[in-house]
C-alpha cells in the first residue's frame, strides 16, 4: 500500500499565535493536504500529516507544544473527517525539533511512498529556508517528491 506524507515547518516565535493559523504559508500547506487527500482516494492509500514544530527556546515546551496539538487538531480536523468518511486512512503526527531531520526520519519510519509539500508563497525569507531543507530532503530520502503551490484567485477585487 502507498504511503503519502504532507509536512509543514510551523515556526512558533514567543510572542506569536499559532503560526498555521496565520500564515501566508498556509495556503499551500492546505493545498498540499487537499491533493494528498484526493490522490489517497483514487489510489487507496495512507496520508500522514506531519507538523514539525521549531520552538524558541524562550517559551516552555511543554505548554507551548500542548496549545500547538489543541490548534492544530482543531484546524485539520474538518479535513481529517471528511476524508475518513470517503474511506481515507488520515493520520497526523506533531513533532518537535529540526524539519528537515523530522521529515527524513519519518519518510524512512513510516516507509512513505510520496512526499508531498506546499511551497511558500511568494519570495520570503521562508522561502530560502524551504529551498534548504528541500535540498537537504532529496538527498536523502527514497521517495517521490511532489510541491504544491497554492492557486491564485484569476482575477482580483480591489
Amino acid at each position: 500500500m502507498e504511503h503519502i506524507l504532507v509536512s509543514m515547518d510551523i515556526r512558533q516565535e514567543a510572542d506569536s499565535p499559532f503560526p498555521l493559523l496565520n500564515q501566508d504559508d498556509t495556503g499551500g500547506f492546505l493545498a498540499a493536504v487537499y491533493r494528498a487527500i484526493h490522490l489517497a482516494e483514487r489510489i487507496k492509500a495512507n496520508v500522514h500529516i506531519l507538523l514539525v514544530w521549531y520552538q524558541e527556546p524562550a517559551c516552555s515546551p511543554a505548554d507551548a507544544f500542548t496549545g500547538l496539538e489543541d490548534a492544530a487538531k482543531k484546524h485539520l480536523e474538518l479535513m481529517i473527517e471528511k476524508a475518513r468518511s470517503n474511506g481515507v486512512s488520515v493520520h497526523y503526527y506533531i513533532a518537535q525539533g529540526n524539519f528537515e531531520t523530522e521529515v527524513i526520519r519519518f519518510v524512512a519510519e513510516k516507509k512513505i511512498t510520496l512526499l508531498i509539500l506546499g511551497l511558500p508563497h511568494g519570495d520570503s525569507e521562508g522561502s530560502v529556508e524551504f529551498n534548504k531543507a528541500l535540498y537537504g530532503i532529496r538527498q536523502n530520502v527514497r521517495c517521490a517528491i511532489e510541491l504544491v503551490r497554492r492557486k491564485e484567485p484569476l482575477t482580483r477585487r480591489k
